[in-house]
């Protein structure tokens, strides 16, 4: 076999160890969101509307904060190659430092969101329902904060099937959560929308104790003295953290805001015409689970080379790692292009809805390929731990070209509806060119080729 072949063979081996398992439990993850809407759905148009809004700003906050934490992984995949055990034990104690704070900010951001819903012009009824939905969950925001603690220490270590074992167990306990909360079964109280939101941080709360009790009991970790008693907070360790974290942060916030901003335009456009972009983004959002996944593998991949002293092995496995993304999107693409119509039929019976989702999905098809090149790309320099400026990139890509495009091509300009898919698209390219290219610049002085 050819060398080359075989190295390939062996790295995208690698890549799926650690991407399948993760890819799996983010599934699991939009599952718990699909069966608290679903479940919602069957009480009334206020819960359906409650559950969608405070979901909505609870999974904001939440990705905000999964930016912040996610410097871990790096950190930690560059210590693992450098075989460097006492700062991996470390990591792990500042990071629960760090979760705590984090999680008070967090709550504070849910209480200031809470309390601008009614100069956005929300209906008093569901501002009612949805604050109510606010503080059912917000309980647990620590729990969920401390769960990406040992979350991001498994993945550093290229282990992630606990975090598949982890949301098969937090599903279940979320769907039997919401029966019997919700619509007041067998005894319990009949809490609606709030119902939902406690048994979402039941689920968070579940799973957070179950990583923990595995991380620190697991055998393979013996040897890290993860057991020993916690230090106390390092904050010169924790700023360096934060310094990493903020920017992933701000990037991930801007990238949930674009398409949340898109959303909300949409609105102007008619009930059919959201109905129709739900759903393509629907779609567009399972298949991206897997350039998602290889993201993250690519990370700790190249993080793990990096910290090892090899800067030639995590090249080549950053750009291995970004083909893989670009090639899969390429067929899902493929996929969407050809059997849009059908894919939307699945969703809904109603033609008009399914001719727009169809429209859509022709844009989401160029849309998936250069998210595929972004998101590898910023997988590969998270690595590197370049983060600063991929967040000025995600800025100027998503809110000036994608934003700007949208308004001017779907708000203020002909195209409407498919304007703003095509800022979407705008955007995304942009983004995905320039971090390309700044990861080719990067290595570029590295070894040959």
């Amino acid at each position: 076999m050819n060398p080359s072949i075989a190295e390939a063979r062996k790295e995208l081996r690698a890549i799926a160890i650690i991407a399948l398992p993760i890819i799996v439990a983010q599934l699991l993850q939009m599952g718990m969101g699909v069966a608290d809407t679903l479940m919602a759905g069957r009480i009334n148009a206020l819960a359906l509307s409650a559950v969608a809004l405070g979901a909505a700003m609870w999974f904001f906050v939440v990705i905000a904060g999964l930016g912040l934490m996610l410097a871990l992984t790096p950190i930690i995949s560059h210590h693992v190659g450098a075989n460097n055990h006492p700062l991996i034990r470390e990591e792990l104690r500042q990071g629960v430092w760090m979760a705590l704070g984090l999680s008070v900010f967090q709550m504070l951001s849910l209480l200031a969101m809470s309390l601008l819903m009614p100069w956005l012009g929300i209906a008093p009824e569901i501002v009612t329902e949805t604050r109510q939905y606010l503080v059912w969950i917000a309980w647990s925001l620590p729990l969920t904060c401390l769960y990406l603690v040992p979350r991001f220490l498994n993945e550093s270590m290229g282990h992630t099937m606990p975090m598949l074992w982890t949301q098969l167990l937090m599903l279940p306990v979320n769907v039997l959560g919401n029966y019997l909360l919700m619509f007041g079964n067998f005894g319990f109280p009949e809490m609606g929308a709030s119902g939902a939101a406690l048994s979402t941080g039941v689920a968070q709360t579940c799973g957070c104790l179950a990583l923990y009790v595995y991380t620190l009991r697991a055998p393979r970790y013996a040897k890290y003295h993860l057991r020993q008693r916690i230090t106390r907070p390092d904050w010169a360790h924790i700023a360096t953290l934060v310094r990493l974290g903020i920017p992933i942060s701000i990037s991930m916030a801007m990238e949930a805001g674009l398409f949340t901003a898109t959303a909300l335009l949409m609105g102007r456009f008619g009930v059919a015409t959201v109905a129709g972009h739900q759903i393509a983004i629907n779609i567009a959002s399972i298949t991206f689970m897997i350039p998602l996944g290889i993201s993250i593998a690519l990370t700790v991949r190249v993080s793990q080379a990096l910290g090892a002293g090899e800067p030639l092995t995590a090249r080549y496995r950053g750009r291995l790692g970004i083909a893989l993304c670009t090639a899969f999107m390429m067929v899902s693409a493929l996929f969407m292009a050809l059997f849009g119509e059908q894919l939307a039929g699945l969703y809904t019976p109603n033609a008009n809805v399914i001719a727009l989702a169809a429209q859509f999905l022709v844009y989401a098809a160029v849309f998936q390929v250069v998210d595929g090149m972004q998101v590898g790309a910023m997988g590969v320099l998270r690595g590197y731990k370049d983060t600063k400026v991929p967040m000025l990139v995600t800025v100027f890509g998503y809110w000036v070209v994608g934003m700007g495009l949208s308004l001017t091509l779907g708000v203020f300009g002909p195209m409407g509806p498919a304007g703003l898919w095509a800022g979407l698209v705008g955007g995304l390219a942009v983004a995905a060119v320039i971090l390309n290219v700044r990861f080719w610049r990067l290595t570029r002085g590295v070894g040959p080729g």
